[in-house]
């Protein structure tokens, strides 16, 4: 498919150009290049969540080449109405928790990803401050139902429209995810706040 090459910034000059349907849509009736230039559009984004969810390098790229793979093989079934960057980052959040969970069953102990998320930084982001590692890393013991939903909003800069449909849920649905998800944040970083704070 081309990976390489489109990661290191030289897609196809004839279809660089082009809308991410019109990409997929060539892509899909066999031109590699097509694809080639889709990948080097959204691996980026792509690397970023996948790093986000697994906090190791080898893994965030193990895990983007995995979701290109699968997306190519699921071309036929995406709808080019819809914008490529959310549902191809749907498809990383679930080979990410794929490989979270072969992770915890390979291992006596839970998986946790507090320490991983401080060391090292994430890629061309500098060395987080105390505060935003203790936040990250709260961020990191909560369950997938609001750990993903914040992940993406925060650290992706996903809309609540991209979080909802990256995880496949109604934009209503992820707004009071996101909500609890941030009560449950605040709670874990501010314990000694108790009940008596109102809500934000």
């Amino acid at each position: 498919m081309g990976e390489t090459r489109a990661r290191e910034g030289a897609p196809a000059p004839g279809v660089a150009s082009r809308g991410d349907g019109h990409l997929a849509e060539l892509a899909c009736s066999g031109d590699a290049e097509a694809f080639d230039s889709l990948i080097a559009r959204h691996h980026g984004s792509v690397y970023r969540l996948c790093w986000s969810l697994l906090c190791d390098g080898s893994d965030a790229e193990d895990a983007a080449q995995e979701t290109f793979l699968r997306a190519y093989q699921s071309l036929a079934r995406f709808d080019t109405e819809r914008a490529f960057g959310p549902w191809v980052r749907g498809i990383a959040t679930k080979v990410c928790l794929q490989l979270l969970r072969r992770r915890a069953r390979r291992s006596d102990r839970v998986v946790s990803l507090d320490a991983s998320y401080v060391e090292p930084a994430a890629p061309d982001q500098p060395e987080p401050s105390p505060l935003a590692a203790k936040a990250v890393a709260a961020l990191g013991r909560l369950d997938d139902t609001y750990r993903l939903p914040l992940t993406l909003f925060y650290l992706e800069e996903a809309s609540v429209a991209e979080v909802a449909e990256t995880l496949g849920i109604t934009p209503g649905t992820a707004r009071v995810r996101l909500h609890r998800g941030r009560e449950k944040l605040r709670q874990m970083l501010m314990p000694s706040s108790g009940t008596n704070d109102e809500d934000a």
